[in-house]
C-alpha cells in the first residue's frame, strides 16, 4: 500500500500539470501570437539555463583565473 505522502504528492503533481495545461490552452486561445512568443522565449531561456547548469555540474565549464 503506497504511503499517504506519496499519494498526496502524486495528486498534487497531477493537479499542477492539469492547471498548467488549461492555463496554456486558455492563453493560446485569447492571444495566440503573444502566448507563442512568451512560451518560446521561456522554453529557450529554460533550455539555456539547463545547459549552463549541466556544464557547471559536470565540470566542463571554463573557469577564468583572471591572470
Amino acid at each position: 500500500m503506497p504511503s499517504i505522502k506519496k499519494a498526496v504528492a502524486k495528486k498534487a503533481a497531477k493537479s499542477a500539470a492539469k492547471h498548467t495545461a488549461r492555463g496554456t490552452t486558455s492563453k493560446l486561445r485569447r492571444d495566440p501570437m503573444r502566448a507563442i512568443t512568451l512560451l518560446s522565449l521561456g522554453g529557450l531561456l529554460g533550455a539555456l539555463a539547463g545547459w549552463f547548469a549541466a556544464r557547471t555540474a559536470t565540470g566542463t565549464a571554463s573557469v577564468s583565473t583572471g591572470s
